[in-house]
């Protein structure tokens, strides 16, 4: 138990802010011999990623378990503020009661601590009494009352843990229990010693004083208090099994935490891109055309008008897809508008309206206006996105002619935050680093096209925030917290200046992990976990290779059937996919037939909105409908295939017959072109496609795993509806579970699995994935430093502990309560 004497009381101390405050406390430890002076970084690194504050003015500052080295002695100190220092949110903190304990020992004064967190009254005279014997007297004096009595006749339903983690029941489970429990109906408590405690205070919780070797007894008179107390004795061994070197080891570059924040004025929503970001707000405003700005000509002059403004707009985008500072996923976005600026039949038609006595902006805005209505009233999501797409490329012909800027941010000399309702792939195209810091969208998904773009450029970005974004100002200072999905619209200096530190250990971080890019994904063990790349055009093969890719996971091959008036030809695919394998330089090549479909849809196929659906002619179901498409792509990647190792990978495979079809014309086609052998393999993205698995292995030579499609498949969420973006979680257990059986079935053949969605690049995905078994993971060419630099730190044993614990939840939040491996 710590004790408390005067000699370790600080009164009427004033400080302007949390930081200085815990700097306070770490020099008194250091000046009574009880922790090394390094220990203040320690005691900082702590407050970004736990909350210390009890309530009532009293706050527990403590350093992390990892520095547990720079304690000489186990101590408590105390400073007292009277006037209080801001603390979290608007709670100021009174009385800091400066922690060093490498163990436990520090429980036991929580529970004390209690006496004032529930006595308002109590907690107002000792944060201004002038006798440090008073303090002491309260805390330390008669045994407090934490707790209820306990009820010896209790009828309900109970069971019994053991808890047995070495570091105690602190705030932070404490937190994650009272989190839990307030999804859950009727009356639940935990008993310890013979008192009784709310198990959904996690003051109350801390005041039991629960330590190593403590057996907790766990209430519930729920009428589901079976389900209820299985789930928290399954929380209470996860917290039982946590990894004392790990355990609060939070890489709080990324996990960041408000240090003091005057206002709890945050927006919550969905990430979509990680990081942290800081600037001006600015509001992203197009497509507001008016007429009435626009003096009209004659018929002759308006006509020449709209003509020069195609032209116009056709020249600009050319020109941004040309621009070499750009990534490939912005430049193909601009090629792709560009045919839908210069469409003929869209021009003759305004031209047309022109002649009839319209202005040329009127006309060209009606034109694209009605077509695009024509397009919605179908009620199919992916004719509804073309006209979205339509009416974005027609939005450019418009600024032309109102003589606005093409480019919002080229007034822009720092960067801002910017928000938005939504962003379409062009609008985020026109986007960089130099200019965005962060993204926020009052609508939109994580797997929207624009999220891409932004994980592309590496610009954080939170969707699905809703109508609250209407209260960020124009020009003041945000802080964008990504990671943790919300915007913090008043941010303290304190705040601000805590993000900027954590984005200049995200640099320094970045900078170590690219220095050793071309280093394999080595665990300390010596297992190997193959780390590739997600591409769709040549250039960024290239730009793979130089991110330190061992080969490409997957070619998106669909991008060259899309935005276009007719599907490739064989020599045009053939001479792309030639030049992707040939980049490589003899590194493999997984290339995925065309999907198009779903959210990738097509206008030249003729086909209908029910074939178009997410459940419609999808993947290689498109083919077997439409032998001339998959006939021609296979062509193209046979004879591309004399050039470099290609393994062909076939979407949308539900059974072992679907299979067994589109190989057998693979092989007539073969045959045909005279092409190599080559390994064909299946990608695991229908939950079908999972329970057949078994059968699947022993007739295909690899798995590839979608996760995107597979979670979205098996949880029944459409991935791109803003309202169900945080179901569609590829942790949750079910998608684990599906790939851990695909998995099993793979290696039971001898074949080996990749993944290519989504998860593989997620810090706890990728760690997850490599302890269930798969072999391999790609990516985004942009991401592959970093996850092998993770990857290199840990061990094969640790991450196969971690997978088997994440299998074992039933949620996904419960899987993200799990602390990484590293």
């Amino acid at each position: 138990m710590l004790n408390l004497t005067p000699s370790d009381i600080r009164l009427g101390q004033k400080f302007s802010s949390k930081e200085e405050a815990i700097q306070g406390i770490a020099k008194l430890l250091a000046e009574l011999g009880a922790v090394e002076a390094g220990y203040v970084d320690s005691m900082l690194g702590r407050e970004r990623t736990a909350n210390t504050y009890l309530g009532n003015g009293v706050v527990i500052p403590h350093g992390q378990p990892q520095q547990s080295n720079l304690i000489r002695e186990t101590r408590v100190v105390l400073i007292q503020v009277p006037q209080g220092v801001a603390w979290k949110g608007e709670e100021r903190a009174h009385l800091i009661f400066g922690i060093a304990a490498k163990s436990d020992e520090h429980i036991g004064l929580l529970a004390r601590l209690t006496s004032i967190t529930a006595d308002a009254d109590l907690a107002k005279d000792l944060a201004s009494t002038t006798d440090p014997e008073v303090i002491i007297a309260a805390v330390f004096g008669e045994e407090t009352g934490a707790g209820d009595d306990i009820d010896d006749d209790y009828a309900g339903e109970r069971v019994f843990v053991k808890f047995t983690n070495p570091r105690g029941f602190h705030l932070r489970p404490a937190s994650q229990l009272a989190e839990l429990t307030e999804q859950m109906d009727g009356n639940i408590s935990l008993v310890v010693n013979g008192r009784e405690a709310d198990a959904r205070s996690a003051l109350k919780i801390v005041s039991l004083g629960i330590t190593a070797e403590s057996h907790i007894e766990i209430r519930s008179d729920s009428p589901y208090a079976t389900d209820h107390l299985d789930r928290i004795s399954r929380l209470l061994e996860l917290i039982n099994d946590e990894p004392q070197e790990v355990i609060d080891e939070v890489d709080s570059a990324i996990h960041w935490e408000p240090v003091q924040s005057e206002s709890t004025s945050s927006i919550s929503g969905t990430m979509a891109a990680p990081g942290i970001a800081v600037g001006p707000v600015f509001h992203w405003n197009l497509g507001s055309h008016d007429a009435a700005d626009r003096k009209r000509g004659d018929e002759a002059s308006e006509c020449s008008a709209l003509e020069v403004a195609i032209e116009t707009a056709v020249s600009g985008l050319t020109e941004l897809a040309d621009d070499e500072n750009m990534n490939k996923v912005q430049r193909n976005l601009f090629t792709a508008h560009v045919a839908l600026v210069d469409d003929l039949e869209l021009k003759e038609a305004a031209l047309n309206k022109i002649k009839e006595g319209e202005d040329a902006l009127s006309a060209w805005n009606a034109v694209v206006t009605d077509k695009a209505a024509k397009l919605e009233a179908l009620t199919d999501a992916n004719l509804a996105q073309r006209a979205v797409d339509l009416k974005d490329a027609g939005h450019r012909v418009s600024r032309v002619l109102l003589g606005e800027v093409q480019d919002p941010l080229a007034e822009i000399t720092a960067p801002v935050v910017l928000i938005a309702e939504d962003l379409e792939p062009s609008e985020a195209a026109q986007l960089s680093s130099e200019k965005v810091s962060g993204i926020c969208l009052r609508a939109g998904s994580p797997n929207a096209h624009s999220a891409i773009v932004a994980r592309s450029l590496g610009i954080p970005m939170v969707v699905a925030m809703g109508d609250a974004l209407a209260d960020a100002v124009r020009d003041a200072t945000v802080l964008l917290d990504a990671s943790g999905a919300r915007l913090f619209l008043e941010p303290s200096e304190a705040d601000l200046e805590s993000a900027c530190k954590a984005l200049k250990a995200i640099d320094a971080r970045r900078e170590q992990a690219w220095s050793q890019r071309f280093s394999p994904a080595l665990l300390t063990d010596g297992h190997r976990v193959e780390v590739v790349a997600n591409i769709a055009r040549v250039e960024e093969a290239e730009n793979a290779l130089k991110a330190g890719a061992e080969g490409v996971g997957l070619v998106r091959t669909e991008f060259l059937f899309l935005d276009r008036e007719h599907a490739p030809t064989e020599d045009e695919q053939y001479e792309c996919y030639k030049a992707m394998v040939e980049a490589l330089g003899g590194l493999p090549m997984v290339l995925r037939t065309v999907d198009i479909g779903g959210d990738k849809p097509v206008d030249y196929l003729g086909l209908s909105e029910h074939d178009l659906s997410f459940l419609g002619l999808r993947g290689i179901r498109l083919g077997l409908a439409r032998p001339d498409i998959i006939k021609t792509q296979l062509r193209a990647v046979f004879r591309a295939a004399k050039h470099g190792p290609i393994k062909l990978l076939f979407p949308m495979i539900a059974t072992p017959n679907d299979f067994r079809r589109i190989r057998q014309i693979a092989e007539t086609v073969r045959r045909e072109v005279d092409g190599p052998q080559i390994d064909l393999g299946v990608m695991i993205e229908v939950p079908a496609a999972v329970t057949m698995a078994p059968e699947l292995a022993k007739v295909v030579d690899f798995f590839s795993v979608g996760t995107n499609d597979l979670t979205q498949y098996g949880l029944a969420v459409d991935r791109t509806h803003p309202l169900l973006a945080k179901r569609a979680d590829s942790l949750h257990p079910v998608v684990l579970r599906m790939i851990d059986t695909a998995t099993k079935a793979a290696h039971a053949e001898g074949k080996w699995v990749g993944v290519c969605g989504g998860l593989a690049a997620d810090p706890l995905g990728a760690q997850i994935l490599t302890g269930i078994g798969v072999d391999e993971l790609s990516m985004p060419a942009a991401l592959i430093p970093a996850v092998k630099e993770k990857l290199r730190k840990a061990n094969l044993a640790d991450l196969q502990a971690l997978a088997k614990r994440a299998l074992a939840q039933d949620d996904a939040v419960a899987v993200r309560l799990i602390p990484p491996a590293v």
